[in-house]
């Protein structure tokens, strides 16, 4: 979801740019507006890869697509008609994303590590994966009021690594839990988060930002 709100987030950025171009110098030509907009974003793609770089660039770099992809769009607006439709088009596609991403969002939180009690289920199997660095995947136990406890281990060819939980969607009868991992020499021979979910749904997906999907532990 990081990387689809810059991009979004480019895109109207890109807009909001031509509008006040169009505002403080109305004599500009429409192609010269375009291209300060897709001057914007190669400025805004050098500053992702050359000033911040690497995995945190990213999301940045997505800002700058969204830019080009406003460029892009505005190109085929010679006409003040055109540009209308466009303008209205995106708004309200960017609208509907909104609202679309808004109501699939699940609520959650992280389980500090300090209110891991020994005496549950959940405290029990987490004292367990430290044990055994072999157990790689999530498994479910309840909590307190009807909610959910969700434990991740990465397993321990991933020791020395945090996780980070970006966001929880729903759709339907999935949950979708995506996850960063990175490096920062953590002691835990394996490494875990527990996540704390209002609702979860029958189909489970874990995924990490580099594509691995974890599955639940039998």
């Amino acid at each position: 979801m990081v990387f689809e709100f810059f991009y979004l987030f480019g895109l109207l950025a890109g807009f909001g740019l031509y509008a006040l171009l169009s505002w403080i110098h109305s004599s500009l030509k429409h192609s010269v507006k375009v291209l300060v907009v897709a001057g914007a974003a190669a400025v805004v793609f050098l500053v992702s890869i050359v000033v911040i770089g690497g995995f945190e660039g990213m999301p940045v770099g997505m800002g700058s697509a969204g830019l080009l992809t406003s460029a892009v769009l505005l190109s085929f607006g010679g006409k003040l008609i055109w540009r209308k439709i466009i303008y209205s088009v995106v708004l309200l596609s960017a609208a509907a994303y909104v609202l679309f991403q808004y109501s699939n969002q699940v609520d959650y939180w992280i389980v500090k590590k300090t209110h891991y009690s020994s005496q549950t289920d959940a405290g029990y199997y987490i004292k367990q994966l430290q044990k055994d660095p072999a157990i790689r995947g999530y498994k479910t136990f309840p909590i307190a009021e009807g909610r959910q406890g969700l434990v991740l281990s990465l397993g321990g060819s991933m020791a020395g690594n945090t996780v980070e939980v970006l966001d929880v969607k729903g759709h339907g009868y999935t949950t979708e839990i995506h996850i960063r991992t990175y490096y920062n020499q953590s002691g835990e021979p394996n490494p875990v988060i527990m996540i704390g979910l209002d609702r979860l749904q029958p189909e489970i997906i874990v995924m990490d930002t580099d594509g691995t999907i974890y599955e639940k532990v039998k």
